[in-house]
């Protein structure tokens, strides 16, 4: 499974590659990636979804059929759907706009899929993100995760596919290391370190604010900034029922960590427990906006491999 990992990610970066080289938008060249890089679970969470739909409004239908109390009931329910839709389409609207405002040069983003808020630039030197912040106060596992998923413990949700931010990276020349393990003994998470800017534009003065996303999270035992930086894990692979191989972020939701899951696109190069008793880290609030503030993620490579600056701030 390693070796077939390692093709699939040399793939994503090629094909990434070759579209961004060309100038075009990247979304054949991103959908193609991620099917190599593992994308079969991510196929089989929308069939599921799907097959719930169909079953609702299979149920709305006979509903509907049984009589004028059924029929009530089911344009309820589609009414209450295109609510819904309509506020997710608002939302994406104003993810884009906060991308466009508040990124430098966004001329030479390229998308990287057709609707997921997600862009490469054409120097091949950022990945640009867009989300929505989800959560200020509370215990953290998580920095960013994907939307629909961990938002009770995570600042930042994104609507876009992890193996999606795994084939950018690898497109911006970041090399991959590996995700902690935890038996038979503790070893830390492993690859090169990855810069986070976390840009939104302020609602009363309209300034654009930047910070470090570090600056989100801090000690709960110290009340501490995060000075840890994230390092590029790669996160793992997992086999279906029928022997198929997924990304395991894309079913988890596991992005950007602060505590250790093996799952975790990026993760922090130390141990940090999971445990709900024992968490390390919690929200900022100080430093983070409003909740559902459109933010924008920008991510660069740091140039230094296995977390080595923090572990070097660490014996100091």
């Amino acid at each position: 499974m390693k070796r077939n990992r390692k093709i699939g990610a040399n793939f994503a970066a090629v094909c990434v590659g070759v579209a961004l080289a060309a100038g075009a938008t990247v979304a054949a060249a991103g959908n193609e990636a991620g099917k190599q890089v593992g994308e079969s679970g991510e196929t089989a969470r929308v069939a599921t979804d799907a097959a719930k739909s169909n079953g609702a409004n299979g149920a709305n239908g006979e509903n509907g059929a049984n009589g004028e109390n059924g029929a009530a009931k089911s344009n309820g329910a589609n009414g209450g759907n295109a609510e819904r839709q309509d506020g997710e389409a608002r939302t994406r609207r104003a993810v884009e706009e906060a991308v466009a405002s508040t990124v430098d040069e966004p001329e030479k983003l390229r998308r990287l899929d057709k609707t997921a808020p997600i862009w490469v630039s054409s120097d091949r030197k950022r990945v640009v993100l867009g989300g929505v912040v989800c959560l200020r106060e509370g215990p953290l596992e998580f920095f960013a995760c994907r939307r629909g998923s961990k938002e009770h413990e995570s600042v930042v949700s994104l609507d876009v596919a992890p193996h999606l931010i795994h084939a950018a990276l690898l497109a911006i020349g970041a090399k991959q290391g590996k995700p902690a393990k935890f038996d038979p003994e503790f070893v830390p998470p492993t690859g090169e370190e990855i810069e986070i800017e976390l840009r939104w534009r302020d609602a009363e003065s309209g300034a654009v604010r930047k910070i470090r996303a570090q600056e989100t999270v801090r000690e709960a035992e110290t009340g501490c900034e995060m000075s840890a930086p994230w390092v590029f894990t790669g996160g793992l692979f997992g086999v279906d029922a029928e022997g198929k191989k997924y990304y395991l972020a894309n079913v988890t939701g596991e992005i950007f960590g602060v505590s250790n899951f093996p799952g975790s696109v990026l993760d922090v190069p130390f141990e940090s427990s999971s445990d709900n008793a024992l968490l390390t880290f919690e929200a900022n609030t100080e430093k983070i906006p409003p909740t559902g503030t459109p933010t924008a993620l920008i991510l660069t490579r740091k140039n230094k491999p296995n977390g080595a600056t923090f572990g070097a701030e660490r014996k100091k």
